[in-house]
């Protein structure tokens, strides 16, 4: 419907005009084209269309994909290998399974058993990637020494052997997320068991403890 008027509801100034243009533009040959459009565009025919977009689309270039699983027998042999190794593990559904509470994604006996064998070995360079923050994965993962951490989705990165923190945010302009964080707490007072988790650089409001059909719909 090339003849609607259409703006950014987020954006208050084209609103604002958009609603300016309505009031004073000449509104019967408009009626009259877009009246046209939907009698000759009913509902089905849009839904048609749409479908058709949507499997031409099936197996393209831009499809996501699954990564592939290594053969453990190909994986083993690739260990073995001499050589530097480096290994990038994420943190909540791979290390942790994913959980309601995210204070309740904890490493399992088994995970950190399998890090300290490859800390152990100094052919080895190990990070865990995540979006958690610095405190956390501190907490939970501070007492391997040789494994690195990128936290806050790369934000803050603390290399292998070493204390400090690199932060990739301090040149970034941060004042967005007081604006951000009170259209979570609208959402978040609305949305019985939801709660905002405030970061050093990101914002992440929680809804797995929601109803699933009342938390999607406010995702959405």
């Amino acid at each position: 419907m090339a003849d609607a008027l259409q703006m950014n509801p987020w954006d208050l100034g084209d609103v604002a005009a958009a609603m300016n243009r309505g009031l004073v533009m000449e509104k019967a040959s408009r009626h009259a084209e877009l009246h046209s459009v939907v009698t000759t565009h009913p509902s089905h025919t849009w839904a048609a269309v749409l479908a058709k977009m949507l499997l031409s689309q099936i197996n393209g270039q831009n499809t996501a994909r699954q990564t592939p699983y290594i053969p453990g027998s190909s994986l083993g042999e690739l260990y073995d290998n001499p050589g530097k190794r480096l290994f990038w593990f994420d943190h909540d559904g791979t290390l942790t399974p994913i959980v309601k509470m995210p204070s309740m994604a904890l490493p399992s006996p088994d995970a950190l058993t399998a890090l300290t064998k490859l800390t152990s070995d100094p052919n080895n360079i190990i990070y865990i990637v995540s979006g958690r923050d610095q405190a956390f994965l501190e907490e939970h993962l501070g007492h391997f020494p040789r494994l690195g951490m990128s936290v806050e989705h790369g934000g803050f990165i603390r290399s292998p052997d070493s204390a400090v923190w690199m932060n990739f945010t301090a040149s970034l302009d941060m004042s967005w997320m007081e604006e951000v964080a009170e259209i979570f707490r609208y959402y978040t007072e609305r949305t019985t068991g939801s709660h905002v988790e405030m970061k050093k650089s990101s914002i992440t409001w929680h809804y797995r403890s929601t109803d699933p059909e009342w938390g999607r719909v406010f995702l959405f």
